[in-house]
């Protein structure tokens, strides 16, 4: 099941979105290291300590792995501002150490680079890149449901993406229009007999209109089209298959107690093999943030759309909801408490999966460079095929220091 917070489908999507954002020029806690030339940079190293009860996802009819393990991940961003014009570019690794099993070791990377470019008052564009080496945990991804058995290693791939946008009409308007396109590819690197057949790419065009009222919102209308194609035809049938996304929402700056987007519309997923079952239907994004307290608030979301799924079946459709409480208890102390669930309703096997996390975090802002976090996560996985059920509990405490 690929759902965001599954553990065994996220190590790597959570590790790259945590290490690019190790080092955040603009975090008013990191150190910058400035040059003549204009160009920051910002250090960071995180390293960490977890003990994992259930590393391959194992349900109860099979052997459970269980271990302590340590991460380390040091990062480094570049930022050069020119005028009107932002360059930034990320880079990171991500060392994972198993002490009892050390056949879940990893090493994963990641390389970032992005531009924003003002051209006058009325046109913008910007790009990025990214290339990504990840892995899923044993037990997941591709191989969810076996428990790692067939694994003496995590399944390894390699992503690479390119993008870019333009957008027309000044910020001082109402009326804005942005047309963006992004290539992506993933690509598996072992275990190829199985994996061979999931290595594909996708194509994406776009477009969203913007008219800003004068309360701060932006009304939109957003238009995606997504062309996938797999590198092989897999045994069970061509897997290629176009995407199109249709939507309208609202998003809004902070106003005295909330801020946030919502999008709802129609979503179209159309395979070119016949025997494959295609999919129409509600598709809705939202993301609100609600600040009670100035010092305490609530993120609420939800969403529904539809992927493909790691094994078989046409296309999984996801329903998601989540909600996470952050209070500052002092200038030192904070904490989070969260909960998610996703609903998975398969489509050409009869499957059903409910996932559900809660998370606990603790931060204390040892100094200006140096702060603690500590933790719990616990997976709770449901499903009308018992070889997808298991339960996994993450204990972590981790240390993030910059300059």
């Amino acid at each position: 099941m690929n759902v965001p917070f599954k553990v065994s489908c996220m190590s790597v999507a959570v590790a790259s979105v945590f290490m690019a954002n190790v080092v955040i020029a603009a975090d008013e806690k990191a150190g910058v290291i400035r040059t003549e030339s204009g160009v920051d940079f910002t250090p960071g190293l995180n390293s960490g300590l977890k003990y994992d009860d259930n590393i391959t996802s194992a349900n109860d009819a099979n052997e459970k792995f269980d271990s302590w393990a340590m991460t380390v991940t040091p990062a480094l961003q570049a930022q050069l501002i020119d005028g009107q014009t932002v360059f930034t570019v990320d880079a990171a690794l991500e060392y994972g150490d198993y002490f009892s099993s050390s056949d879940d070791n990893y090493l994963d990377a990641l390389l970032k680079a992005k531009a924003e470019v003002d051209v006058n008052q009325s046109r913008r564009f910007g790009f990025d890149a990214a290339y990504i080496v990840g892995h899923e945990d044993r037990g997941s991804g591709i191989f969810e449901g076996t428990s790692g058995a067939d694994q003496n290693e995590p399944n390894a791939y390699d992503i690479t993406s390119v993008g870019g946008y333009y957008e027309y009409g000044a910020k001082t308007t109402p009326a804005r229009i942005r047309a963006n396109a992004k290539y992506s590819s993933k690509e598996y690197s072992n275990f190829e007999t199985v994996t061979q057949y999931r290595n594909y790419d996708d194509t994406t065009l776009g477009a969203t209109f913007y008219y800003d009222t004068r309360s701060a919102t932006s009304i939109f209308l957003d238009f995606q089209h997504v062309d996938t194609v797999y590198e092989l035809t897999d045994p069970t049938g061509d897997r290629d298959s176009v995407t199109n996304t249709a939507r309208v929402g609202a998003e809004w700056q902070a106003t005295a107690s909330t801020e946030g987007s919502v999008k709802v519309g129609y979503q179209n997923k159309r395979f070119d093999n016949a025997d494959r079952e295609d999919f129409s239907g509600l598709s809705w994004d939202a993301k609100v943030t609600w600040k009670p307290l100035t010092y305490s608030a609530f993120d609420f979301s939800t969403g529904r759309a539809s992927r493909d799924p790691n094994g078989f079946g046409d296309f999984v459709r996801g329903t998601s909801y989540a909600v996470k409480w952050h209070h500052e208890w002092s200038d030192l102390f904070t904490s989070s408490i969260g909960f998610k669930q996703v609903d998975d309703d398969y489509t050409g096997v009869e499957r059903e999966d409910k996932s559900k996390v809660y998370q606990l975090g603790l931060n204390y802002y040892v100094t200006r460079w140096l702060t603690l976090n500590t933790g719990v996560d616990i997976f709770e996985v449901d499903s009308t095929d018992s070889q997808y059920v298991y339960d996994r509990n993450v204990y972590f405490i981790k240390a993030e220091m910059t300059l």
